[in-house]
């Protein structure tokens, strides 16, 4: 089943145990099932995806740290409406880059952000972030990178009116699916369900964290 239709599919849920279920699922087809084309020029091969989801029902599933959603106070009282984004839409954020899949007839946000990444040029070769140029460089050996912020300069300055500069490409990247659960990096429990206020020290235990172990 093609990435788009998995999402198209899901309608919502009140359960962890089955969002847990849908998130299992739904990583092999971020993590193996395909990639991002940007143009004829990069594949970007998501390694590790992490999982947010938050109901806009004040009887459902919260995740306050999610970014795109109603503005509530305390108390769940609606401050700001904020559109829904369609399916599979790239939400850049100051943690990175999202791919989204968000319902307004089930009244939930829910997104993927892309944790880690391979890149590979026409020719095959590995695109690696170099902090101390503040680049990507060309590489022959196998490599990966862990900030999703760094896409920012290979997924923007396409002109409007062009398409498919950047597309989902549904491809099966390997056959053998392994995969590492954690929980998701720099999460913490929140003393409100509506507003994220961390509590330091208190990590969220959902395991929405997932990596592809065997490299591209």
């Amino acid at each position: 089943m093609h990435l788009e239709e998995r999402l198209v599919r899901f309608k919502g849920t009140t359960n962890e145990k089955d969002l847990y279920a849908f998130f299992y699922e739904l990583a092999q087809g971020f993590l193996y099932g395909g990639y991002i084309q940007v143009r004829n020029e990069y594949r970007i091969y998501i390694r590790t995806v992490e999982f947010y989801f938050h109901s806009e029902e004040l009887d459902g599933i919260h995740d306050p740290i999610i970014y795109h959603r109603n503005i509530r106070d305390k108390e769940g009282n609606i401050l700001e409406i904020v559109p829904y984004f369609p399916i599979m839409s790239l939400h850049a954020h100051s943690s990175g880059y999202d791919i989204t899949f968000e319902s307004e007839v089930g009244k939930y946000r829910s997104s993927s952000l892309i944790r880690s990444y391979e890149v590979k040029d026409k020719d095959g070769r590995y695109l690696l972030w170099d902090a101390e140029n503040g680049m990507f460089l060309k590489s022959e050996k196998y490599g990966y990178n862990t900030q999703s912020t760094y896409l920012y300069y290979l997924l923007n300055g396409f002109p409007l009116g062009i398409s498919n500069n950047i597309k989902w490409v549904d491809a099966p990247i390997m056959q053998k699916i392994e995969m590492e659960i954690r929980n998701r990096k720099n999460v913490f429990k929140s003393k409100n369900e509506y507003v994220y206020e961390k509590i330091d020290g208190e990590r969220c235990e959902r395991p929405w964290s997932f990596t592809r172990t065997e490299p591209i």
